[in-house]
């Protein structure tokens, strides 16, 4: 309560000093200020379809309701964390999984208990992926269901409570907005940038709505020839393509997939991939590292999948969340220095995206952080600077590991290039004086992290999207069309390839050369519903304004690592075209 008391007299001293500006300029100039100050997270409002921007506008409005909302679900999910706390943690996953089908919860437990007949009627009306489990749970904890719906019930009781005091159109917006908490939570961490937004919106609603619009429909453009660009570029560098899709099956395998998962071949209908986000008030689950609200599938972060004969079909770009993945880890920029290399030379020509687009805001930020080592003579050495990519993560991995060994005399990277020159010649590292600090983020001695950045968990794919799947009937309610757990493979096909891996997914031999030849598969999905569009904005927007963060400590600790798969395909790289990769 004194945090939200702290908060409210922070944000009532913020009004008033946009008064006093306001008396001191115009409308048009706050926007531009808000723009320049706050870019990134402009940008991603600006990208969500136009209903969606209209509440997030007019929850602005009345940034006090976002301030109590926050407290509540704070609330509400410790609550719940605690009523689940006694189950293993692979039930409360479950458990978790399911409220995100509030109406199938409300269905379930609706007058009393159910047979399994009843059961498999009301699941078979829902997404296959939660059928077994929501059948499961109903028939092993359906008090733990009738208690959870009863609390969602009491948390939406008191919110309609809460918004009996405010205009229709915006109890309605906050409604809504529920339903899309990330959103919320976004709102409430930039909450100077709320009330200022808020406060112009109140003045002059249609200025900023076209305003908004406008954006939108530049971004739109620029991310849409960024990503013809990106596609383009890859279908001319076959190094680079091979190690992206190497990349993208470490990132994935660190995420808990098995190669029967994401090597597989997919349908077109991936694109149109359907998502759930958490409920508000109970939260994601507390041991993940990374705020996660839409648990979304692997390829949504690769921005590819493999299609009919093991093509990689590309339908978008590498998610924020993957570039940070990549250059948080330095042994990635030495593993997969090529690709480090062409998505250098991408950002170098798209500059001006290093808000929007997730290639050239990674490259941007990864930059800022190593101020003292990428120089303008990397601008200049486009030919030798996948040898500098290579040389940059060799070092900064040793010195990790000296420092590691050596805690009460750890060395800065200038004085670790300085006894080791000769071992890393095209490498250099500067002085940094104050003059080159940015002042949002800060030279730090420390930089870059060892750990790389947390990963998404693990999301379940239906049977459905997988190319030529003859055992599963995703049409039944039967509970046994459903995977049982996380890991479990997808389906009867053999991984392709059988290349030895070591720890942490270094190659154990190099891999096979590829051949090329001159066509470039693409597919660019026009047909999508309202909601997969906010969902694809989210998923490719939202990691560039919001920083990739570990979530607040809970009440639990974060499980232990899963442990590394024994193997796992070779990745050549992706046909330019024409058949599949090497099995």
């Amino acid at each position: 309560m004194k945090k939200v008391i702290r908060t409210l007299g922070m944000m009532s001293m913020l009004m008033g000093t946009i008064h006093i500006v306001r008396a001191q300029g115009n409308d048009q100039v706050m926007m531009k200020q808000i723009q320049h100050d706050n870019q990134a997270t402009v940008d991603a409002i600006a990208m969500y379809p136009s209903g969606t921007r209209g509440d997030i506008l007019e929850a602005a409005k009345y940034p006090e309701v976002i301030v109590r909302l926050n407290s509540m679900q704070k609330q509400s999910r410790d609550q719940f964390s605690e009523l689940i706390a006694t189950y293993t943690q692979d039930e409360q996953e479950k458990i978790w999984n399911l409220t995100r089908y509030p109406a199938l919860i409300s269905e379930l437990v609706n007058g009393r208990r159910k047979s399994d007949a009843e059961i498999d009627a009301i699941v078979s009306r829902y997404p296959v992926e939660i059928r077994k489990t929501a059948a499961d749970e109903a028939a092993r904890n359906y008090d733990l269901l009738v208690q959870i719906d009863q609390s969602n019930n009491a948390y939406l009781a008191n919110l309609d409570k809460m918004l009996l005091s405010y205009p229709l159109p915006t109890a309605g917006a906050f409604r809504n907005l529920i339903r899309q908490p990330d959103i919320l939570s976004i709102l409430f961490d930039n909450m100077q940038m709320t009330v200022v937004l808020g406060d112009l919106y109140k003045t002059d609603p249609q200025y900023v709505l076209f305003e908004t619009d406008s954006l939108n429909q530049v971004l739109t453009q620029q991310n849409a020839q960024g990503a013809q660009d990106w596609q383009q570029s890859l279908s001319q560098d076959p190094q680079a393509q091979q190690e992206y899709t190497q990349a993208a099956e470490e990132y994935a395998q660190d995420g808990g997939y098995q190669s029967s998962e994401y090597s597989q071949e997919l349908t077109p209908d991936v694109t149109n991939y359907q998502t759930y986000p958490y409920n508000w008030w109970f939260g994601y689950p507390t041991w993940y590292t990374t705020p996660c609200w839409d648990p979304y599938p692997f390829w949504y972060d690769w921005g590819f999948y493999y299609g009919p004969g093991g093509r990689p079909v590309f339908f978008g770009m590498p998610s924020s969340h993957f570039m940070n993945w990549y250059f948080y880890n330095p042994e990635h920029c030495s593993r997969y220095s090529a690709f480090g290399n062409h998505c250098y030379g991408y950002y170098a020509t798209h500059r001006d995206g290093r808000y929007s687009n997730p290639v050239s805001r990674g490259v941007n930020d990864w930059r800022r952080r190593n101020k003292d080592v990428v120089t303008k003579d990397w601008d200049k050495d486009n030919a030798g600077r996948t040898q500098r990519f290579k040389e940059y993560g060799q070092m900064e991995t040793e010195r990790a590991k000296y420092n590691s060994s050596n805690p009460q005399h750890p060395m800065e990277r200038k004085d670790y290039l300085e006894k080791n020159q000769a071992r890393f010649p095209h490498t250099n590292a500067v002085a940094v004086t104050a003059s080159h600090l940015s002042k949002d983020r800060p030279y730090e001695r420390t930089l870059p992290q060892q750990q790389g950045m947390p990963v998404k968990p693990h999301t379940k794919i239906p049977d459905s999207f997988y190319q030529n799947q003859t055992h599963i009937g995703s049409g039944s309610g039967s509970r046994n069309n459903e995977q049982v757990g996380g890991n479990q493979q997808s389906g009867s096909y053999p991984a392709k390839g059988n290349q030895q891996v070591r720890p942490g997914g270094q190659e154990a031999t190099p891999p096979a050369e590829r051949q090329t030849n001159n066509s470039y598969r693409t597919s660019t999905p026009q047909a999508r519903s309202i909601s997969n569009e906010t969902r694809s904005a989210e998923q490719f927007h939202k990691s560039s304004w919001q920083e990739v963060q570990p979530q607040p400590q809970q009440h639990y600790q974060p499980p232990p690592a899963r442990s590394e798969p024994s193997s796992r395909p070779s990745n050549p790289a992706p046909s330019v075209g024409g058949g599949g990769r090497k099995k």
